[in-house]
């Protein structure tokens, strides 16, 4: 069970998501503006699994609390939900600290599937102390925090960067990410990569782990859309 926050202005869609997320187990609060959300993240420095956050707000704006939530946290989950379709506005929402956004009008069940990832990101759940961070697929085994990787039982090199790779690939199992999404999560948006570099990285992968590099089994692509990782 996580405790989420909503943050929405738009009661239809605050209770809609609400009724859907206690559905999953979940306790859900609501916030109806900016206001009350600062209240209860900044003044009152309340934690949360994850909070969903709404950009266009009525007091404080969605981009504006969420730089104020990363003063505070640079590990509490925001989801935030845009009705803007710019690219700029998105890309904007990622840079100031938004770990995904969804789009007005979104598919329920994607936006479900896309909390579901959220939550299983390392970092927002407290392991075990003797857990490794681990993933594995096929005859590949990757430990995360040995930085070491084995197809069939023979070491394999990964760079770091490839290491990030794998590692939101682990996190969104059986989702779509977009080029985009991939460079803020595994590049940060701190370097002028562009979409071919993507690729390349992916190429790279699949030469050292999949069976058949040019007939993928576990690095998808999907065309137009960007890549997919199944087990």
């Amino acid at each position: 069970m996580a405790i989420i926050l909503i943050v929405e202005d738009e009661a239809n869609i605050a209770a809609g998501l609400q009724f859907n997320l206690e559905l999953e187990g979940h306790q859900v609060e609501i916030a109806t503006d900016g206001l009350v959300a600062k209240r209860l993240l900044i003044e009152e420095a309340r934690s949360y699994d994850l909070v969903i956050l709404d950009l266009m707000l009525p007091h404080v704006s969605g981009f504006e609390l969420c730089r104020a939530i990363r003063r505070k946290s640079n590990t509490m989950p925001i989801l935030m939900l845009t009705a803007k379709r710019e690219d700029p506005d998105k890309v904007y929402g990622l840079r100031v600290g938004a770990d995904d956004y969804v789009t007005k009008p979104f598919n329920l069940e994607e936006l479900l599937a896309r909390i579901d990832a959220i939550l299983r990101r390392k970092g927002w759940s407290t392991p075990a102390p003797a857990q490794h961070d681990v993933m594995s697929f096929g005859e590949v085994f990757i430990d995360f925090d040995t930085f070491q990787a084995t197809v069939g039982g023979a070491e394999v090199k990964l760079t770091p960067i490839e290491f990030g790779l794998l590692r939101a690939f682990r996190d969104n199992e059986g989702l779509v990410m977009s080029r985009d999404q991939l460079l803020e999560a595994v590049w940060g948006w701190q370097n002028p990569a562009s979409t071919r570099t993507v690729d390349n990285f992916i190429l790279r992968l699949r030469r050292t782990l999949e069976p058949v590099p040019s007939a993928p089994k576990h690095i998808l692509s999907i065309r137009g859309a960007g890549y997919k990782f199944v087990r």
